[in-house]
């Protein structure tokens, strides 16, 4: 008689605990801004990518115990018991990095930060995203200006689809490394799944200024310069390509594709010299 009432009110833990802890964390990721301060700016950072975190499991979990109370009473229990138990984890994992200091002075050893790094790109590869996030935010949260951890996060969420989360992490690496070409690369794609032709192509000018003797990211940017129909980026681009490898076979390509846009146009090409 009454285990019913007992699961009923497992559930309406369950949910209270998701919401309690979701809540919990909102105003101390938002109620002060610290936007000028580099090191707060980093411990922000975090907080915000733990915070969706609990967002995506305190969602998902719900959704499964309000799948599992329809299914049984008994099933709803345990599933419930499991949700507090794992929000419960979430909270304690939350609770430590916001002890990390900020500068990284208590970091782990860099052979663990190695492996993890590995451990990270391997499960990405496998496409086990949410073990590969949580190695990177391990890294991160040992380590605050770990640019490849930041990278490699924000790579994730951009081939996860999760594009303002991947643009976001990838736009702050950028301020820990200005200078990271592979970041503007990533950046370009993001704009690119979106379709910002123009933006992706400010990113690619970047990246090709800075590595102006890599293959591929000359590639990338003719390619794009092509898509948004900026002859001028794109005839830069394949001087770039003659001079980083002049044997490549899309020189030819490129040209034949320039030639014919100026045609279209009924503007005659300049001559690549």
């Amino acid at each position: 008689m009454w285990w019913p009432l007992i699961s009923i009110l497992v559930l309406i833990a369950s949910v209270g605990a998701a919401a309690w802890v979701i809540l919990r964390k909102v105003p101390q990721v938002r109620s002060i801004d610290v936007s000028s301060i580099p090191t707060e700016r980093m411990r922000r950072l975090k907080e915000q990518i733990i915070l969706q975190k609990f967002e995506r499991v305190g969602a998902e979990k719900l959704g499964t115990v309000t799948k599992a109370a329809r299914q049984g009473v008994t099933v709803a229990s345990k599933v419930g018991r499991r949700a507090v138990q794992r929000l419960y984890a979430m909270e304690q994992y939350y609770q430590k990095l916001k002890r990390t200091p900020p500068d990284g002075s208590h970091a782990v050893d860099l052979e663990t930060i190695k492996r993890l790094l590995a451990e990270a790109e391997g499960l990405v590869r496998q496409e086990e995203y949410i073990p590969a996030e949580k190695r990177y935010i391990e890294i991160i949260s040992h380590n605050p200006k770990h640019v490849k951890a930041y990278e490699g996060l924000g790579n994730l969420y951009l081939w996860n689809k999760q594009y303002a989360q991947a643009r976001e992490t990838l736009l702050f690496t950028l301020r820990i490394s200005p200078n990271d070409a592979s970041v503007y690369v990533s950046l370009a794609e993001v704009e690119l799944a979106e379709e910002n032709l123009k933006k992706a192509l400010e990113y690619l000018r970047r990246c090709v200024e800075l590595r102006p003797s890599n293959p591929k990211f000359i590639d990338r940017y003719v390619e794009t310069a092509f898509a948004s129909k900026e002859l001028g980026d794109a005839k830069k681009g394949i001087m770039l390509l003659k001079n980083a490898n002049p044997e490549n076979q899309k020189i030819k390509e490129f040209e034949d594709r320039l030639a014919g846009f100026a045609e279209d146009s009924s503007q005659p090409a300049e001559p690549l010299v």
